[in-house]
C-alpha cells in the first residue's frame, strides 16, 4: 500500500467483527435534524395516488386483490420513477416495471412447480441487482425493484396462467405510475438553476460589449450568480442535470479568465480585428444565456443558433492574442456541447457526440451502449462492484436454502431484505439494517393495529395504504428509518388485502427481517470490500486509466495500420470502472465529514469533467474504428506533439491530485491542437473537432485542480 492509500472505516477485513463490536448503535438509529425543505411532498402525493387509484378501482369493479396487484406495481415503479430526468425517468420506470412483471411471474410459477429452484434463481437476481450498481443509482434503483417483486410472487404460487395474468396487473400499474411521470414533466425542477446560469452568461457578454466598445479592464472578481444557487441546488434536481450545471459554471469561470487574458493582449492590438472578434464572441455568449432561459419547447433550437455562431468568430494569425482567443473559443464550443447533450441536440462542435458529417448517437442507443460497457468493465471480481454483486448472490442464495431447509414460515423476507439493506460499503449495511429491522418492528406493530381496526372494510384499507405510502415517500430523504415504517404499515394492509391477516403478515415480517439483516451483517463482515483506496488515490486513478485510454486512441489513429480492437477495449473498460469507483468515492464524500484535500464540490466537479471526456473518447474510438484512409505523414508530427502533450498532462494532473499540490509542468495543449485547424490541414475535421473536446477536457481538469490547490 503506497503513502497515498489508507484503509476505509469498514474496509479492513481483519477488523471487520471488531467494526461490529464498535458500531455506535444509537447513532445508526437517529432521525437526524427533520428539515422540512428535505420532504417530497410532490413526489410523495404522485406516487401515493399512483398506488391508490389501482385499489381503488378494484374495490369498485369487485376485484379488490387486481387492485393491489396493480399497486404493488405502482409502488415500487413510483420509487423508480424519483430516478433520472423527462425520457429518462420514464425509461427507469419502464425498466423497472418490465423486470417486475418478469419477476413475479418467476417467482410466482418457480415456488409453485419446484421450490429448490429457487435457490439458482435467487442468486441470479441478487447477483443482477449487486452488479448493477456500476450503472448508477438510476438504473440500480430500477434493478432492486426487480429482487422485490420476485419475493412478493414467491409468497403467491400460482400456474402460469394464473400467474400471468398477475404479471400484466403489476405491468399496468408500473404503467399507471409511468403516466403519471409524464404528466409531472411541466413541474419538473431546475428553473432557478438556469436563470442564475443564464445571468451568470449574461455578464460575461456584457463584459465582452464592452471589450467590444474599445475598454480592458479586467472583469469584476465577484462570484456568478449561479454558484450561489448551485452550492445549494433545489434537492429535486436530477443528478445528471446538476453535473451538467456545474459543469457549465465552471466553463464560465474559465471563460472570464480566457477573456480577461484577451484584454490584456489585446490591449494594443488594431482595434478592428478586436472589435470584430469581441463583438462575436458577445454574441454566442448571449446566445448561451437565451439557451439556458429559454423555455423547454424553445431550448433545442435556442442551441441551434448559438452553434451556427460559432464559426464565425475568426482569428487573426500571427497576433499576441491568438492564443487567448483560440482558447475563448474552445470553451465556447464545450459550452455548445454540453447544452447540446443536455438537450438531445445534435451539434457540428463535436463536444457532444459525433461531429459534423455524422449524426449523434441517440440518446437510447448510446444508453444501452454505455450500459453494455459498464456492466462488462464491473465483472470482475477483484473490483469493487464485481465483489459486491457476488457478495449479494451468495448471501440471498444461502439465505433462500436456510429457508428452505428449515421451512421457515414467510421466510421470503429474509431474502428481501438483504436485497435491501446489503450496500458495497460496510457504513451503509450497517445503517440499513439496524434501520430497516427498527422500522420494521414499528411499522409491524402499527399496520396490525391499524388493520385490525378497519378489516373488512376496503374503504379504510385503502385511505389507510395511502397515507402511509405517502408519508413513506415523503420523508425517504428525511430518514430510511421513518420511512421503513411507514412502507411497512402499507405491506402489511396491502398483505391484509390479499389475505394474510395483519397481525401474522407483521409478526412473521418482524422476525424475518431481523434475520435477513443480521445475515447481511455477517456477509459484509466475512467478505468485506478490502482495501480501499483513498479519494485522492481513486480520482488520480481516474485521471490515469483516461490518459491512457485517450492517448492509445490518439496514436492509433494515427497509425490506423496498428489498430488493435482489443487492446482499445480493455483500456475502455479500466477507464469505465475507474470512472464508477470515482463516481461511488465522490457519493461517499457528500456523506462523510469534509476532507480538505477532496471536497465533495471538487468530487463532484471532477466526475462532470471526465465525464464529459469519456463521452468524447467514445465518439473517438468509433471514429477510430471507422477509419479507412491513412494519416498524411505530413500530418504525424502535429498528432504525435498533442499526443505526447496529453499523456503529459495525464501524469502532471494525478500526480497533483496524489500530492494535493497545484498542477505543474503543463504543456500548452489549446496552442497544440490549434494547430491541426492550419489550413490546409490534411485531418479529418471530425477528427480535429473531437480533439478540441479532448483539450477542453484536461484543461478543465486542471483548472479546477489549480483553483483548488491556490
Amino acid at each position: 500500500m503506497t503513502d497515498h492509500q489508507h484503509r476505509a472505516p469498514f474496509g479492513d477485513g481483519r477488523s471487520a467483527w471488531g467494526n461490529l463490536r464498535r458500531i455506535q448503535w444509537r447513532e445508526l438509529l437517529r432521525v437526524g435534524p427533520f428539515h422540512w425543505s428535505d420532504v417530497t411532498l410532490q413526489r410523495a402525493l404522485r406516487v401515493g395516488v399512483g398506488t391508490m387509484l389501482p385499489l381503488a378501482v378494484g374495490a369498485a369493479a369487485g376485484h379488490l386483490d387486481y387492485g393491489a396487484f396493480m399497486s404493488l406495481g405502482a409502488l415500487p415503479a413510483g420509487f423508480a420513477s424519483f430516478q433520472g430526468v423527462t425520457r429518462t425517468r420514464v425509461a427507469v420506470v419502464a425498466a423497472a416495471t418490465a423486470g417486475m412483471a418478469v419477476s413475479t411471474f418467476v417467482g410466482a410459477t418457480t415456488v409453485a412447480a419446484a421450490p429448490w429452484l429457487l435457490v439458482p434463481v435467487v442468486m441470479l437476481w441478487g447477483y443482477v441487482t449487486g452488479l448493477a450498481v456500476c450503472l448508477g443509482r438510476r438504473m440500480s434503483v430500477a434493478v432492486l425493484q426487480w429482487a422485490t417483486a420476485l419475493m412478493v410472487g414467491v409468497g403467491l404460487p400460482m400456474e402460469p396462467s394464473e400467474a400471468a395474468l398477475r404479471a400484466a396487473l403489476v405491468v399496468a400499474g408500473g404503467l399507471f405510475q409511468g403516466a403519471l411521470v409524464a404528466l409531472s414533466w411541466l413541474l419538473r425542477p431546475g428553473a432557478a438553476e438556469r436563470a442564475a446560469l443564464a445571468e451568470s452568461y449574461r455578464s460575461l457578454a456584457d463584459y465582452a460589449a464592452g471589450l467590444a466598445a474599445g475598454g480592458s479592464d479586467p472583469p469584476p472578481s465577484d462570484a456568478f450568480p449561479a454558484a450561489a444557487v448551485l452550492a445549494d441546488p433545489n434537492p429535486l434536481l436530477p443528478h445528471p442535470v446538476r453535473l451538467a450545471f456545474l459543469d457549465l459554471l465552471e466553463q464560465a469561470e474559465r471563460i472570464r479568465a480566457s477573456l480577461a487574458a484577451f484584454a490584456e493582449h489585446a490591449a494594443d492590438e488594431p482595434a478592428e480585428p478586436v472589435r470584430d472578434f469581441a463583438t462575436a464572441v458577445t454574441r454566442a455568449l448571449d446566445a448561451v444565456a437565451d439557451a439556458l432561459s429559454a423555455r423547454r419547447g424553445d431550448r433545442a433550437e435556442r442551441v441551434r443558433v448559438l452553434d451556427g455562431l460559432l464559426p464565425q468568430p475568426a482569428v487573426p494569425p500571427d497576433t499576441r492574442w491568438e492564443w487567448t482567443a483560440e482558447s475563448v473559443l474552445g470553451l465556447l464550443r464545450a459550452v455548445t456541447g454540453i447544452l447540446a447533450r443536455l438537450h438531445g441536440v445534435p451539434v457540428r462542435t463535436g463536444a457532444a457526440g459525433v461531429p459534423s458529417g455524422q449524426p449523434t448517437m441517440p440518446v437510447g442507443q448510446e444508453a444501452i451502449t454505455w450500459t453494455a460497457l459498464a456492466l462488462r468493465a464491473n465483472l470482475t471480481p477483484t473490483g469493487e462492484t464485481g465483489r459486491h454483486a457476488i457478495r449479494v448472490a451468495v448471501a440471498a442464495g444461502l439465505a433462500e436454502l436456510m429457508v428452505q431447509t428449515t421451512g421457515l414460515f414467510e421466510g421470503r423476507w429474509v431474502v428481501l431484505t438483504i436485497f435491501l439493506v446489503l450496500k458495497p460499503d460496510f457504513a451503509s449495511t450497517a445503517e440499513r439494517s439496524v434501520q430497516r429491522a427498527v422500522g420494521t418492528a414499528a411499522g409491524a406493530f402499527l399496520g396490525a393495529v391499524l388493520a385490525g381496526l378497519v378489516h373488512p372494510h376496503p374503504v379504510g384499507l385503502i385511505i389507510g395504504a395511502t397515507v402511509f405510502v405517502t408519508v413513506g415517500y415523503a420523508v425517504f430523504n428525511v430518514s430510511y428509518l421513518l420511512f421503513s415504517t411507514s412502507l411497512t404499515v402499507y405491506l402489511v394492509i396491502l398483505l391484509d388485502i390479499l389475505g394474510t391477516p395483519g397481525a401474522t403478515a407483521a409478526t412473521e415480517r418482524l422476525a424475518d427481517t431481523v434475520i435477513g439483516s443480521a445475515i447481511a451483517l455477517v456477509a459484509y463482515a466475512l467478505w468485506p470490500s478490502g482495501e480501499v483506496l483513498s479519494a485522492q488515490e481513486t480520482f488520480a486513478r481516474l485521471v490515469t486509466a483516461h490518459g491512457r485510454y485517450t492517448t492509445s486512441l490518439l496514436r492509433q489513429y494515427a497509425n490506423p495500420e496498428e489498430v488493435d480492437p482489443a487492446a482499445l477495449r480493455t483500456l475502455q473498460a479500466e477507464a469505465r470502472r475507474a470512472r464508477t469507483e470515482a463516481e461511488a468515492s465522490a457519493a461517499r464524500l457528500a456523506e462523510e465529514p469534509p476532507q480538505p484535500a477532496m471536497t465533495p464540490a471538487v468530487a463532484q466537479t471532477l466526475v462532470a469533467a471526465v465525464t464529459r471526456l469519456a463521452h468524447t473518447e467514445l465518439s473517438l474510438h468509433t471514429l477510430v474504428l471507422e477509419q479507412s484512409a491513412v494519416v498524411r505523414a505530413d500530418a504525424r508530427p502535429r498528432l504525435d506533439a498533442l499526443t505526447a502533450a496529453l499523456a503529459t498532462t495525464a501524469d502532471a494532473l494525478a500526480e497533483a491530485i496524489r500530492t494535493s499540490r497545484e498542477p505543474a509542468g503543463l504543456p500548452p495543449l489549446r496552442r497544440l491542437q490549434a494547430a491541426l485547424r492550419t489550413p490546409p490541414s490534411p485531418l479529418d475535421p471530425r477528427y480535429v473537432a473531437l480533439t478540441d473536446s479532448l483539450v477542453d477536457a484536461f484543461d478543465t481538469l486542471a483548472a479546477v485542480l489549480t483553483q483548488t490547490r491556490t
